[in-house]
């Protein structure tokens, strides 16, 4: 890792402060590890993961503590086609009352790696699975109790929905698979440079999505939607996702942070190698909407600071704004692959590391 500081890269980020987000007896040891989203709400912080279908709340106790935790089935919350299936969840954002929710929309091989056989059966290598439940894009309202939001089915005229997902996924997968630029890779799984749809940005109606993969050209993409709503709360695309590109020195989106008018970019591999990650501000995003379709400008957005990561371990892969105690902002990674010492079984606990923004 010495090497790669010392060929241009800046040294990593040191974080101010780390986080212990206790979840209790209650989440099963396995999930502590696979963490991939979140957002924060005022005291209310938001989690997902990427192979359950529910999202997990922490709330800060009166001791300042992260420790009153809450779990909610999606199935629950959203009109899913497969309410029992992962859905890969890897972005959320809260915005004016709405938690909105992503899946990957990716293809992805079976582990057969950890099957009990020392022999890696092709066959079973080459079966990829569905990608109807991680076809998710929705949006759920937030009812604000004492301090603590809750996620809610329906809160008046405010009603739960989604794309609806068919047979073959929902209209945005429709819409990657009819682009000439993105169809390609839709048959590509995720982490070899197929389509993997991380990270969420919204403000109204206008909806950012970041892309691990593809990298297109050595430029990472993130695309733009506008999302309109029926009476029922079901949503729809109105008109086909934009594409944009942006200078991301060859990493692929990992997760989007809207920051006042500005965009918070994680970047980092597009495959599941340990490699550098950053985080980078496109300055004035709000009010840099899309134009021409088919003719867009490279963006440059500009790199804040590095990330530190581990060697199969610790991989960022998820943000939450976070206030700090003198008022600046700063920034939670939340982190893939969590390392041993960031992740207590007993307790069922895991640290991420909050950083000071620039």
């Amino acid at each position: 890792m010495n090497d790669i500081w010392s060929s241009g890269w800046s040294a990593p980020a040191v974080p101010i402060e780390r986080i212990v987000l206790q979840f209790g007896k209650g989440k099963k040891k396995k999930a502590l590890r696979n963490f991939s989203a979140g957002t924060r709400v005022g005291n209310s912080l938001f989690l997902g993961a990427d192979e359950h279908a529910d999202i997990d709340r922490l709330s800060r106790s009166a001791a300042g503590d992260w420790s009153e935790h809450a779990q909610f089935s999606l199935g629950d919350l959203l009109p899913l086609a497969d309410p029992d299936q992962e859905v890969d969840l890897e972005g959320l954002s809260a915005d004016d009352g709405w938690l909105w929710v992503l899946g990957s929309h990716a293809r992805a091989r079976p582990k057969v790696e950890n099957a009990k056989d020392e022999r890696i059966d092709l066959r079973l290598l080459a079966d990829l699975k569905d990608t109807r439940a991680r076809c998710l894009l929705g949006r759920i309202p937030l009812v604000e109790h004492l301090g603590t939001h809750h996620p809610v089915r329906i809160d008046g005229h405010r009603r739960a929905g989604v794309l609806p997902q068919g047979r073959d996924g929902n209209a945005l997968a429709a819409a990657l698979v009819r682009d000439p630029l993105i169809a390609p890779f839709t048959k590509i799984p995720a982490k070899e440079g197929g389509v993997d749809i991380e990270g969420i940005a919204v403000v109204g109606t206008r909806v950012a999505l970041g892309m691990r993969g593809p990298v297109i050209g050595g430029h990472g993409v993130i695309l733009e939607l506008e999302v309109g709503v029926s009476g029922q709360g079901v949503l729809g695309l109105e008109g086909d996702p934009v594409r944009r590109l942006v200078a991301l020195e060859g990493l692929g989106v990992r997760d989007l942070k809207r920051i006042g008018d500005d965009l918070l970019i994680l970047a980092g591999p597009t495959t599941g190698l340990s490699g550098p990650c950053a985080i980078y501000r496109w300055p004035g995003w709000v009010n840099d909407p899309p134009h021409d379709p088919s003719k867009v400008h490279l963006h440059r957005p500009e790199r804040l600071l590095e990330l530190p990561f581990g060697r199969g371990s610790d991989h960022p892969e998820g943000l939450a704004l976070w206030k700090l105690e003198d008022g600046a902002m700063g920034l939670m990674v939340i982190y893939d692959s969590p390392s041993p010492q960031r992740v207590d079984v007993d307790a069922r606990s895991i640290t991420a590391d909050v950083f000071r923004l620039p």
